[in-house]
């Protein structure tokens, strides 16, 4: 058996032509070029899908070798999965020439090799490097072709780095060169699955919204943090690839919030391993954020203009508003922006730098024992410290003042967003009645006040109406604009004085 670490990357096409340049500065232990193609097996019910296991029969130079790939941990694009490989002479898969220990027990082997069939399959042109680094071999192996199910066929571009021996930390180091260069992206998919997805044998990606941890009380600190950065990567990544599938704005806006859960829980748990945290990842995940903020005006937009503007069907001026807003969606980042942000360098390193600090623990490392003794600690009271804290800071913001105007409504959307954002780290810690009944009137604030920008984008085109129907606007958007800070103001009222569950 081995065990396989590798980086994946997915890339632009013209990373293959400037890759040879970037290697000639290290010492190429060997360098070859092969043509692969992989039939993937499975039975009808996938069997060995559910087991987390691939099976497939690789052809090569006229020779063939079936590999299963067992379930494995992936963090980013750090895929570590064990593997089998057994030659064979036939195109035939043989589940009895792998060691009997692999199966789980129970498993009925000889029914599964019964079942067996054909799925689909890949076909690229491997372009390989053996590089040596300070004694570490590493295998670049550039991969373009496809994957065909079918009729269906889907293009492949991937660059893999694989260890053979030596240290993980020479592999991250090399993968660091690499995407400074740009085009790279960490990919989360294998070819696998991603062929199970065109076989129509696997669900696409789907949207879903940011849901809380599970945590028990007895869970120690160190335990929860690694949890929830797992749980914000997860998040980010199945969003990403959704969007890149779909380019929907509902998957750019749960990616955004992957990386919210990212960063705020680098903010949560920094003092206990603060030495150990790179600043430049928190100033990285503001600047992607700070990318991504278009969303909210785009999201508005979308609204405005949904089914013909129907939100605005009352004003006489509709058509005249749909027709300046559509204008205003077409100025918004399209595909291909959105594309070269994430191919490019500052966002690989930031989920490269990540990875590596999550395989490694790095925060471990020359840790002072009171702060291992923090770190393994249970986290009910760090939980009730942070969630004190931000309710301070809540409660002396405009948010605990005794009365607001829209504007300032709007500008406090962030800081509660942050705060409910908290709130959802540490949720399942507490009773959920009592959270529920705590949150749900923030949560209600936060719709009104998205709800009340939503109006930003018509106030913005008042000027470039004539007098008429900027009147009519005017009159409109202070009708809208009472309506919703009346419920604001009833709401906040009523959530100041609600009592903390966590007390």
């Amino acid at each position: 058996m081995d065990t396989e670490i590798e980086l994946k990357f997915l890339v632009s096409p013209d990373v293959g032509a400037r890759l040879p340049t970037l290697l000639q500065a290290y010492q190429i232990l060997k360098q070859d070029q092969q043509h692969l193609a992989n039939t993937y097996f499975d039975t009808a019910d996938l069997a060995l899908r559910k087991m987390d296991a691939g099976l497939r029969i690789r052809s090569q130079n006229g020779e063939m070798e079936q590999t299963i790939k067992l379930a494995g941990n992936q963090v980013g694009g750090l895929h570590q999965r064990p593997e089998y490989n057994v030659p064979l002479t036939v195109h035939s898969p043989d589940l009895s020439l792998f060691p009997a220990q692999i199966w789980p027990e129970g498993l009925d082997v000889a029914q599964i090799q019964a079942s067996l069939q054909p799925l689909f399959s890949t076909d690229f042109l491997r372009r390989r490097w053996v590089l040596v680094i300070d004694g570490t071999e590493i295998e670049l192996a550039l991969d373009e072709g496809e994957v065909q199910a079918g009729e269906w066929r889907e293009p492949i571009h991937e660059l893999e780095l694989e260890l053979v021996k030596g240290d993980v930390s020479q592999l991250f180091e090399l993968a660091e060169i690499l995407v400074k260069e740009g085009g790279l992206r960490l990919g989360a998919v294998s070819k696998a699955k991603r062929g199970y997805q065109l076989a129509g044998l696997s669900p696409s990606p789907r949207l879903r919204m940011l849901e809380p941890l599970a945590l028990q009380p007895q869970d120690v600190c160190e335990q929860t943090m690694v949890a929830l950065l797992h749980k914000g990567l997860r998040h980010w990544q199945q969003h990403e690839e959704g969007w890149l599938a779909n380019s929907s704005l509902e998957w750019l806006v749960q990616l955004r919030e992957g990386v919210s859960l990212v960063h705020q829980t680098l903010l949560l748990f920094g003092e206990l391993v603060s030495h150990r945290v790179n600043s430049g990842w928190i100033d990285d995940l503001l600047w992607l954020q700070q990318q991504l903020s278009w969303l909210d005006r785009a999201q508005m937009l979308a609204h405005l203009t949904a089914d013909k503007g129907h939100y605005l069907r009352r004003l006489d001026c509709q058509k005249t508003l749909v027709s300046q807003l559509l204008a205003q969606q077409a100025q918004l980042p399209d595909t291909a922006q959105l594309q070269t942000l994430f191919y490019s360098p500052r966002y690989a390193r930031l989920m490269l730098g990540l990875t590596h600090w999550l395989y490694r623990q790095d925060w471990r490392a020359g840790l002072a024992p009171a702060q291992t003794a923090q770190l393994a600690a249970p986290v009910g009271e760090l939980a009730r410290q942070r969630l004190d804290d931000s309710w301070h800071t809540l409660r002396h913001s405009a948010l605990g003042k005794p009365e607001l105007n829209g504007a300032q409504y709007i500008q406090q959307k962030g800081k509660l967003r942050r705060n409910l954002m908290v709130g959802l780290c540490f949720s399942t810690l507490y009773p959920e009645t009592e959270r529920m009944a705590f949150r749900m009137p923030w949560l209600d604030i936060l719709r009104g006040i998205e709800d009340l920008d939503m109006l930003s984008p018509l106030l913005d085109l008042r000027d470039e109406l004539n007098e008429q129907d900027g009147a009519e606007l005017d009159e409109w958007l202070a009708r809208k604009q009472r309506f919703l800070l009346e419920a604001l103001e009833q709401s906040r009222g009523q959530a100041l004085l609600l009592q903390p569950y966590w007390r």
